[in-house]
């Protein structure tokens, strides 16, 4: 028996014989119960061509040309991007910042035709723009995909204007789902793709194999300046809502709920698996979590039927809830086991300068009138708002409080603080405000701390941890 068990698994073993006539045994599979080898049980089969495809659709893919500091013919400087147009009356969706600032817009069609074109709506947050075509003929569009959910690994075909030199295609598989680009806020999973994607391409679109836009192609990786593989596309699914609000409103009407959370612990529940959440670390004076019932250190695991990892999952999904809504939020109370339901009314999300002025910080760049350097911290300490935080490079989902003074011979001193300095976290707390600092630092005085951790922002823009003593 146990002769024939060790033949049978002899057709497993493949064999390499070295110059020196010495057989050496390579395992490189072994029988084990219940496995099976991966494979496609499909034909594998891709079109010979790609011409059809791009001959369909490309007449509804357009070039954006923006001019700033006046029009084109006052000589203002000329930026380019890519664009589609979504409906027959000629509204086309792009980038925002590929129109950001333009002073004048034209649509270039790939047959060569010319129009003047006005924006009707804009997103910064999502990076979004809608344009019309100041031209009443009924033009060819293209349309957002719908039905299965797009996978990785699909064929994506890419149409759009690098560098400006013209209409230009590439072809190439949606890489993964679910990414971060550094500097793009908190609204956007992006997909990636490997299709060539450069600069003049921003606010083209990504097609499918059936000519439907899956993603609107948005940024690159790239060490160099040029594309290296790694493309950044805000999905149909995301796109789509955005798009619609923005032709119907001219904004979107996206869901407030006020309050600034941090991503909470990973906790471990069993049977493999870990559950995160986000905790709610500040709460808008009457705004709509606070008036609802939402207490300080609650956790969030649940918005409207979808379970929450981490902070950036609650922004997006409250973001892609709409104004009026009343929406159930699962949270997880201190010293309470099971789950509290609270349904919350949702409002319209105020402009980003009304959002720092509801959360405590400043309106405008940096407060003239700055804490005075305390005996507790040793700094003296202002709100930023968000102009100034994107002034001086912070990321959009970033807060911090900005050191203004440093008491000579303080703790802070001795640490190397200095005035110009970010304070991004204290204890791995976002601070959002100089008030959410000084609450902080009374807690751990008052828990007889001896020294916090904080996270800070250096005058090179890079970040590091430091222990700060605290108290006299």
């Amino acid at each position: 028996m146990a002769m024939q068990t060790a033949l049978k698994a002899l057709k497993h073993i493949r064999w390499s014989v070295s110059s020196a006539a010495t057989a050496t045994v390579i395992l490189l599979s072994a029988p084990i119960a219940g496995a099976q080898a991966l494979g496609f049980p499909g034909q594998g089969n891709m079109p010979d061509s790609f011409a059809d495809l791009i001959e369909n659709v490309t007449p509804g893919v357009v070039n954006i040309i923006a001019i700033e500091n006046g029009t084109a013919a006052q000589g203002g400087s000329e930026g380019q991007g890519s664009g589609f147009v979504i409906t027959r009356d000629g509204r086309v969706v792009t980038n925002y910042h590929v129109i950001r600032g333009a002073d004048d817009l034209r649509v270039e069609f790939g047959n060569g035709e010319s129009f003047a074109a006005s924006v009707i709506g804009e997103d910064e947050e999502t990076d979004l723009a809608i344009l019309k075509i100041a031209n009443d003929r009924p033009f060819k569009y293209v349309e957002f995909h719908s039905g299965n959910p797009i996978r990785v690994g699909d064929w994506v075909l890419a149409i759009g204007n690098p560098f400006g030199i013209g209409q230009s295609s590439s072809v190439g598989i949606i890489s993964a789902l679910g990414r971060d680009a550094e500097g793009s806020g908190p609204y956007i999973d992006y997909l990636q793709t490997d299709a060539v994607i450069n600069r003049g391409n921003s606010g083209g679109p990504l097609f499918n194999m059936a000519g439907k836009v899956v993603a609107v192609n948005s940024a690159i990786y790239s060490p160099t300046g040029a594309s290296v593989g790694i493309g950044y596309s805000i999905p149909h699914f995301m796109a789509e809502g955005i798009v619609n609000d923005l032709m119907a409103y001219g904004r979107v009407k996206r869901g407030f709920f006020g309050a600034s959370m941090r991503t909470a612990e990973m906790t471990w529940e069993g049977e493999g698996s870990f559950h995160g959440g986000a905790t709610i670390e500040s709460l808008v004076q009457g705004g709509p979590a606070q008036m609802a019932g939402i207490q300080v250190e609650d956790v969030i695991m649940n918005i409207n039927g979808q379970s929450i990892m981490n902070s950036g999952e609650a922004t997006r999904t409250i973001a892609g809830l709409r104004a009026g809504s009343v929406v159930p939020f699962e949270v997880q109370r201190t010293n309470q086991e099971d789950l509290v339901t609270v349904n919350v009314t949702l409002t319209e999300r105020p402009g980003k300068d009304r959002i720092d002025l509801l959360l405590g910080s400043a309106p405008n760049g940096v407060d003239q009138s700055p804490t005075a350097a305390s005996s507790d911290s040793g700094m003296g300490l202002v709100d930023l708002s968000s102009n100034f935080r994107d002034s001086i490079g912070m990321r959009r989902d970033q807060v911090g409080v900005y050191i203004d003074t440093v008491a000579p011979g303080s703790h802070a001193e001795r640490k190397g603080l200095k005035s110009g300095m970010v304070i991004l976290e204290m204890e791995n707390k976002p601070l959002a405000s100089v008030a959410i600092f000084e609450s902080q630092l009374a807690k751990a005085l008052s828990a007889n701390k001896s020294s916090v951790l904080l996270k800070i922002r250096t005058l090179n823009g890079s970040e590091n941890y430091v222990g700060l003593t605290i108290g006299s």
